[in-house]
């Protein structure tokens, strides 16, 4: 979609508005992570990185594209050649965007309102800039359509702890405790969660379009498509999504709670008395209840016997040179397929053979693929679904051609992160930031590090990455993974090693946060692993390892075969004894 004529039309009518710059973020209005394509095709129209996070400026001289550590690598492989300069996000000697633009007086600045919150536009505005609320969207070309898909319900009891009546019910006797008398939800995964509906927006994601405003004296609004509601929703009315500006217009005196953090600039602009604080179903929803943890523990299982299955298909195509990155990850989607309960992946599977696995997000597509042919030392999998019961996200890396001792070295060393942080106790009031030490540590022994979180939290059928709780050694501004850790949270261990053109490395886990017990200086909580796919142990240097990480991945071991052997027989099950089987020095 991209071309460097594209930058000459988006110049010229910068130039027409009197702009010095214009700045495009990777977003929608509600702050998801992966926009609609309507949304996102504006960058991919003027930028040639395809990365998930990135903020785009253009000038009537340069192209600047920031991204984080994830994406250094296949950024600047996409950048290479064109007019873009890559500018490395929290890295020393690469200012930030906000630096760069207030140091460059690259004033006015254009920018959608509609895209960034207004803490974001305070940044870009500095001391004195002046940003301007502009849209060039309509100068792309070939932009997707939004989904016009009917909505589904997910509110079948044996999948819910509360109804949704249940929920807004909460959410509204949280509100009164702010001095709120009205509520606006915009993140969709917030408003999914509340009306227990879902819908296919967003790849990958089970969200819809939509906002969400509630109070006790007018009820529950939601505004969405009306088309795409084709059942009663007798407790919910319901409103075009355009008219949100022109109803919050007519309330805007009233005090609103709303996220700051999360909301558009153009709507909470339209707010005259706003309550900013975290809507309370950000922490609600992220602490499972009874049924869903029995429901994603059941669906774990379920997708253990997939991966189970693909690796006994990469074990008996091991010497196939003609499949490719693609092709496995075709065959991995077919296994979850074979699901009643599958609804569809979780994200775009990452099938990475050799050095493309040291691109921490790369994914191969039909038309662009490495065929892996032995020639790599390892083949890389990172992968989840979406059921009718849970969401999942799992990471094993797979030994192909020949090892090295030091990729042996490497394997075992983030094995080994993995299971610091998987055997943590904690004290209640402890945090993503404080337990991220656990893992990284093992790394940074070594002068090592991965420019990344060690974990993110997973929802409950809708986006795979979800806040508040999640694993990160510091504060980054967009991230929103600091929370206390609580029973019910669900949150990934994923601690890797990423070497450029050689090869990348990464194990991820899902761990479930629960009691464990309590002294007298208070209450403490550990985790219990719930991704149930065995760990290669081919690549391991049992030298490196003490008998308590050796005990824990022989119990962890034990628990998989305890759990899948019951939904497989025959060469399966066999297989599944095979790479279970315990390890000793």
């Amino acid at each position: 979609m991209y071309k460097e004529s594209n930058l000459s039309k988006l110049r010229a009518k910068m130039k027409e508005d009197g702009l010095k710059a214009y700045t495009i973020v990777t977003g929608d209005p509600h702050d998801s992570e992966e926009p609609a394509g309507f949304y996102g095709a504006e960058r991919k129209y003027f930028c040639p990185f395809t990365g998930d996070n990135a903020i785009v400026l253009i000038t009537q001289d340069e192209a600047l594209v920031w991204t984080d550590g994830r994406f250094f690598i296949s950024a600047e492989q996409e950048l290479a050649g064109t007019s873009f300069k890559l500018m490395k996000v929290a890295t020393p000697g690469y200012p930030s965007f906000e630096e760069y633009v207030q140091t460059n007086k690259l004033y006015p600045l254009g920018t959608n309102f509609l895209m960034v919150s207004p803490e974001a536009i305070n940044g870009f505005k500095g001391k004195n800039g002046i940003v301007v609320d502009c849209d060039y969207s309509s100068l792309v070309e070939d932009r997707p359509a939004l989904s016009e898909s009917p909505l589904w319900r997910f509110d079948d009891p044996k999948y819910n702890d509360a109804t949704s009546e249940e929920k807004i019910a909460i959410v509204l006797q949280s509100m009164k405790e702010y001095g709120a008398k009205a509520h606006l939800v915009t993140t969709l995964d917030d408003i999914s969660w509340l009306t227990n509906l879902r819908g296919d927006d967003v790849n990958c994601t089970p969200v819809f379009y939509s906002y969400l405003y509630m109070s006790y004296e007018e009820g529950v609004h939601l505004f969405v498509n009306p088309k795409r509601i084709t059942f009663d929703l007798p407790d919910i009315t319901i409103h075009p999504y355009e008219e949100i500006d022109e109803f919050l217009k007519e309330r805007a005196d009233i005090p609103t709670l709303v996220d700051p953090d999360k909301c558009n600039a153009h709507i909470y602009d339209i707010l005259k008395n706003p309550v900013n604080h975290r809507a309370p179903s950000n922490i609600l929803k992220a602490v499972k209840g009874k049924k869903e943890i029995e429901n994603i523990i059941s669906i774990q299982e379920e997708d253990g016997v997939a991966l189970l299955k693909f690796m006994l298909f990469l074990k008996k195509n091991k010497n196939n040179k003609e499949l490719t990155e693609w092709d496995y990850a075709e065959v991995l989607q077919g296994f979850r397929g074979e699901n009643p309960r599958y609804i569809g992946d979780s994200f775009t599977t990452i099938a990475a053979y050799g050095p493309n696995a040291a691109m921490m997000h790369y994914a191969p597509t039909e038309e662009v693929n490495a065929k892996v042919d032995g020639t790599c030392i390892e083949l890389l999998v990172d992968s989840g679904g979406q059921y009718l019961g849970g969401t999942t996200d799992t990471t094993r890396t797979f030994a192909i051609g020949e090892l090295t001792d030091e990729y042996i070295h490497d394997y075992t060393l983030t094995l080994k992160s993995v299971i610091a942080l998987s055997r943590a106790i904690f004290l209640h009031g402890t945090s993503g930031v404080c337990l991220d030490y656990a893992a990284r540590e093992i790394m940074w022994r070594e002068g090592m590090d991965y420019k990344c979180g060690t974990g993110h939290g997973v929802s409950y059928v809708g986006p795979v990455h979800e806040g508040p709780n999640g694993f990160r050694y510091r504060t980054m501004p967009g991230k929103d993974d600091g929370a206390i850790n609580v029973p019910g949270m669900v949150t990934t261990v994923e601690p890797g090693v990423y070497k450029a053109g050689k090869y990348g490395i990464r194990i991820e886990n899902n761990l479930l946060t629960v009691p464990a017990f309590e002294t007298s200086d208070g209450q403490f909580y550990k985790f219990q692993t719930i991704t149930y796919v065995p760990i290669e142990t081919r690549a391991l240097d049992l030298s490196l390892l003490n008998q308590e990480e050796i005990d824990w991945l022989n119990s962890y071991h034990k628990d998989v075969y305890e759990r899948l052997s019951k939904r497989v027989d025959g060469e399966l099950l066999a297989y599944l004894e095979e790479v279970t089987k315990p390890i000793q020095k």
